[in-house]
């Protein structure tokens, strides 16, 4: 009896779309011939606090309509950046809730949970809104952090997290 492989799970920022991470994720699932599972956290909307006692703004997309639409755009945009996700071995979901329970919740069986370069360089900033110092300690798996991008670096090729420039001829 043959067991299905482990996917190697990796966070997609609904603001960056993790690109770097994906990309990253998806060459070592290959090495492992293991499927990676993308996933991004959805809060939904909150209604906007109203200035001066206006009423706030409204939508007139349901909460369900917005998801759909929102899981749309980023699927795009991964498809974008690194082609077709199905024939990586990719699959996308979108999910409800914070976004270090959605992670910390797919990551349990996962062979990794890949998150993308904090926003700041500061990994023991325990901020509410770094999501990587809300989720290394807690995750039940290994967790790879991305580098923050090398200003000036588009030469660069990230290998395992690190990053090494290619040899002159």
């Amino acid at each position: 009896m043959t067991l299905p492989i482990s996917p190697i799970v990796v966070g997609i920022s609904r603001r960056t779309g993790s690109i770097d991470a994906l990309r990253w994720a998806v060459a070592e699932a290959q090495l492992r011939n293991a499927p990676v599972l993308a996933i991004t956290a959805w809060r939904g909307p909150r209604t906007p606090a109203a200035p001066g006692g206006r009423p706030p703004a409204v939508t007139l997309d349901s909460p369900d309509e917005l998801f759909a639409k929102e899981a749309e755009r980023i699927a795009e945009q991964l498809t974008t950046a690194v082609g077709e996700l199905e024939p990586l071995g990719v699959h996308y979901s979108l999910r409800r809730g914070a976004a270090s329970s959605v992670l910390l919740t797919a990551a349990v069986g996962a062979q990794l949970l890949v998150l993308d370069s904090p926003r700041s360089g500061a990994l023991s900033t325990l901020a509410k809104s770094l999501i990587a110092p809300q989720v290394i300690f807690k995750a039940p798996c290994p967790v790879v952090v991305m580098p923050p991008p090398i200003a000036g670096a588009d030469d660069v090729v990230p290998t395992g997290g690190l990053t090494s420039t290619p040899d002159p001829v």
